[in-house]
């Protein structure tokens, strides 16, 4: 029986030569939809255009929302990005161990198939599918005005990296020298979501760590005033990020006196160095285990964030603190500190009312146990630093550095008595008033 001609339906020319089928390393790279609508394409008898169209479908709301700049079209960035992010052997090792400790046999597949890839990467058949459209007078959309969100200016240094990996990849022909500066790329910046961002979120739900994607730029010389109390703090941050052993730190003192801001600065000051942010809500710190499964044996330093740190009365959370401070049958790794910011000194409320119920014969026995078990939670901090309010002279100099920060062009004779008016009449004198005065006055022009 004759088969009948199929009619009406312009197709692509055949791309039987480019299969994804023969990949073992790289598999993960066409394992989503538009590696499934690839396939379509490569491996049935008639190119259908309709299959052409799902493939751009299935790459076009992640280029379009895409906060990252793009490489050629938008289909072979897309292949770039599921490049870089394939959590593969390769991938993996090279992000622990330089180049050459890793196995020849291995590399070897891994070349083999870079250059399956970039074949793969660098097809234009956008032209044929004009052609079949002047046909047809279907509409055929292209992947190269693909668009995405508004680039970061200046790019993070690592993004600037990976940006001219992928530039590479798409034009250099040496597969062996792109392998090695693929690893060496993995090796300097990290591999996967480490890779990709330097301050993260633990997400309780879904029990993982999920990058930040606008992180602070703030810096330490950004921060005016207590330069004594931040000594033993940049000095315990710097011999952890050398590689040394380090202290976990409480920063306590009053709202606005700059703690976070410092955790943060520290984070921009060591990042190209491999420190690494993780911040986590007092109320998940049951999590801990689980988050020591994300950091545990990587080669960066993590800071474990805890922000404005307290316990209420009758509140239980504090036990889970204490089990991140001293450990549990589980040793904590060497390469994470715990950072904590905090408006109490001892980190949980205490009322006139629990110190005598401790003393009196009728209260809980032994209750001044449990008030001294929770005031000496700070007691297992290693370095403690305190910031107190700014008198008006440290005020006015946080004042005149945003100002001229953010470009607010006023004397200090005419910023002054605004800036002492501002504190008055909002929350007096400290960092946070400070930037909130500037940002009142870059607001108003």
């Amino acid at each position: 029986m004759r088969r009948k001609k199929r009619t009406g339906r312009p197709t692509l020319p055949a791309l039987t030569s480019l299969p994804t089928a023969g990949f073992s390393l790289l598999k993960g790279i066409f394992e989503d939809e538009a590696g499934k609508a690839w396939e379509e394409l490569s491996r049935t008898e008639w190119r259908d255009i309709l299959a052409y169209q799902r493939l751009w479908e299935s790459v076009l709301e992640r280029q379009e929302f895409a906060d990252h700049p793009r490489v050629g079209t938008g289909l072979q960035d897309h292949w770039l990005e599921r490049l870089l992010d394939d959590p593969n052997p390769f991938h993996r090792k090279a992000e622990l161990a330089p180049f050459e400790s890793i196995t020849p046999s291995l590399v070897k597949e891994y070349v083999d198939e870079l250059k399956a890839f970039l074949s793969i990467l660098k097809v234009d058949f956008e032209p044929t599918v004009a052609q079949l459209n002047a046909k047809s007078g279907l509409p055929t959309p292209t992947f190269k005005d693909m668009k995405g969100l508004p680039e970061p200016s200046p790019l993070p240094s690592w993004m600037a990296e990976r940006q001219r990996l992928k530039e590479k990849l798409l034009t250099a022909p040496g597969t062996p020298v792109l392998a090695r500066e693929i690893a060496d790329h993995f090796l300097r910046n990290g591999f996967g979501k480490f890779g990709k961002a330097r301050a993260f979120r633990w997400n309780p739900a879904q029990g993982k760590l999920e990058g930040v994607a606008a992180q602070d730029p703030i810096r330490l010389e950004d921060l005016v005033g207590y330069d004594e109390q931040r000594k033993p703090l940049l000095s315990n941050i710097e011999g952890f990020v050398s590689g040394g052993p380090g202290n976990n730190v409480l920063i306590y003192g009053e709202r606005g006196t700059g703690k976070s801001s410092t955790v943060k600065a520290l984070l921009n000051a060591h990042q190209d160095r491999g420190l690494r942010l993780i911040e986590v809500s007092p109320a998940d710190l049951m999590d801990y285990p689980r988050i020591l499964q994300e950091v545990r044996g990587r080669r960066e330093r993590f800071l474990l964030f805890l922000d404005d740190l307290a316990f209420e009365e009758n509140e239980t959370g504090y036990k889970g603190l204490k089990a991140v401070l001293e450990g549990s049958v589980e040793a904590n790794p060497g390469n994470l500190l715990l950072i904590a910011t905090s408006n109490r000194r001892h980190l949980v409320r205490e009322f006139f009312s629990e110190r005598e119920e401790g003393e009196r014969q009728d209260g809980e026995v032994h209750g001044q146990d449990t008030v001294q078990q929770k005031l000496s939670l700070a007691d297992r901090f290693g370095l403690v630093v305190s910031f107190y309010s700014p008198d008006q002279d440290t005020y006015l100099r946080m004042v005149e550095s945003w100002a001229k920060t953010e470009g607010v062009r006023l004397s200090p004779k005419e910023l002054r008595p605004k800036a002492l008016l501002w504190a008055r009449q909002n929350n007096g004198p400290s960092g946070r008033t400070a930037r909130q005065f500037v940002n009142d006055l870059k607001g108003k022009g």
